[in-house]
């Protein structure tokens, strides 16, 4: 008996039905950027500030994830605006 292999298909990356669509992380990631810039501070400064990792700083900006309840009463304290601003959608 011979085994036969399944052939792998390689899976291409879909683009987006719409720019619109492409655009929903690109606004999350421009007000916490904009909000952290203003104070002049880095995603490293900011971390540390919140007692969180560079990248769940990085990770918050580019709208992978959802902040948590202390890191988002830290962002309020820090920015001084209010949460609906910073994540509108969440």
């Amino acid at each position: 008996m011979s085994i036969q292999r399944k052939k792998r298909k390689s899976k291409k990356k879909t683009k987006a039905p719409s720019l619109e669509w492409n655009n929903i992380k690109g606004v999350k990631r421009e007000r916490l950027i904009l909000e952290r810039k203003k104070k002049g501070l880095t995603q490293g400064e900011l971390a540390k500030l919140l007692s969180v990792s560079t990248s769940t700083i990085s990770h918050l900006e580019n709208g992978r994830i959802k902040p948590s309840l202390e890191v988002e009463s830290g962002l309020l304290e820090i920015f001084n605006v209010p949460f609906e601003k910073l994540f509108p959608d969440l």
